[in-house]
């Protein structure tokens, strides 16, 4: 960006940093460096900031709470975009949702975290989303992702999806007009332009907040014992193919613990890449392609990975 595109973006958002470091953004704990990171909250501010990227055609990507992106380590000209978000940003919708016996609606930012969404749910005595229990990131990136776990995925609790068009429009997108698949999601019209989630509207079940709790706390002690932990890593590197698990192709390749300079495949679990302190994003790269080849050759499946590189 020039002088003037880097003055008019400073007036249209609140918080803005330049030439950000990505690795603190990214689970992974490395990165390249962005030109320009926003954090944004307002829906108005999104919207002007949208329109004026479309209209100077700057790039941009929404990152959300970097659990599963891996930035190279080159300079990325653009925008970063963080939407901030917290409980203050779940509400009942509408308001008389309680009374519902069909389920309870609940909106919620996309920039509001999992971790917080979840412990909103057990306050509220409200259940459903128990299965996604120490899956990090944002309730976006969730969405955007299809995540899930314990064969679950988020979508299921979906009754629509809140979103921003890159021209700064907001419409609300029906469940059975979106296209879920396994870790992925696809909105219409997203094949004429980037499309941004902004919040979810989710069908819940009232439950007690200490049988939610004390399922989310056995869910995520069972991740404990079965996934690395205090390595950065972005979570499952790869898809699971259809019937079959990445992990347990990688394995039987024999590539637990195989390394590329700071970066090893987990010797805990064959479907993380981990960061041993000090890995640049090069060094993942060049071993997700040493993992993907070597199972192509050993199992005669091309692995995809999961994890969104920038």
């Amino acid at each position: 960006m020039n002088h003037q595109q880097c003055a008019e973006l400073a007036t249209i958002c609140r918080s803005i940093r330049w030439d950000v470091d990505m690795a603190p953004y990214s689970t992974f704990r490395t990165g390249g460096v962005a030109e320009a990171m926003v954090e944004v909250g307002d829906i108005a501010e999104l919207s002007a900031l949208l329109r004026w990227l479309q209209k100077e055609q700057t790039q941009w990507h929404v990152i959300g709470g970097g659990s599963n992106i891996l930035v190279t380590g080159r300079y990325h000209e653009g925008v970063f975009i963080r939407l901030r978000g917290s409980i203050q940003d779940i509400l009942l919708e509408p308001p008389d949702a309680y009374a519902a016996e069909e389920g309870v609606l609940v909106r919620v930012h996309a920039g509001c975290s999992l971790a917080a969404f979840l412990g909103w749910c057990v306050r509220n005595d409200l259940g459903g989303l128990e299965f996604m229990a120490g899956i990090p990131g944002s309730v976006g990136g969730a969405i955007r992702m299809n995540a899930g776990a314990l064969g679950h995925a988020i979508s299921e609790l979906l009754e629509s999806v809140h979103c921003m068009t890159s021209q700064g429009e907001t419409l609300a997108v029906a469940k059975d007009a979106a296209l879920f698949a396994y870790r992925s999601t696809r909105l219409p019209g997203e094949h004429a332009g980037k499309m941004l989630i902004t919040a979810g509207v989710f069908r819940l079940q009232r439950a007690d907040g200490k049988h939610v709790a004390a399922r989310c706390r056995e869910i995520v002690e069972q991740r404990k014992q079965k996934q690395p932990q205090g390595l950065g890593s972005a979570g499952s590197f790869f898809k699971n193919p259809e019937g079959d698990f990445a992990g347990r192709l990688i394995e039987r390749a024999g590539l637990k613990g195989l390394s590329h300079g700071k970066a090893m495949v987990s010797p805990k679990h064959a479907n993380f890449i981990v960061n041993t302190g000090g890995a640049v994003p090069e060094d993942i790269i060049a071993l997700m392609e040493e993992v993907r080849r070597k199972v192509l050759q050993h199992s005669g499946v091309l692995l995809e990975p999961e994890v969104r590189i920038y």
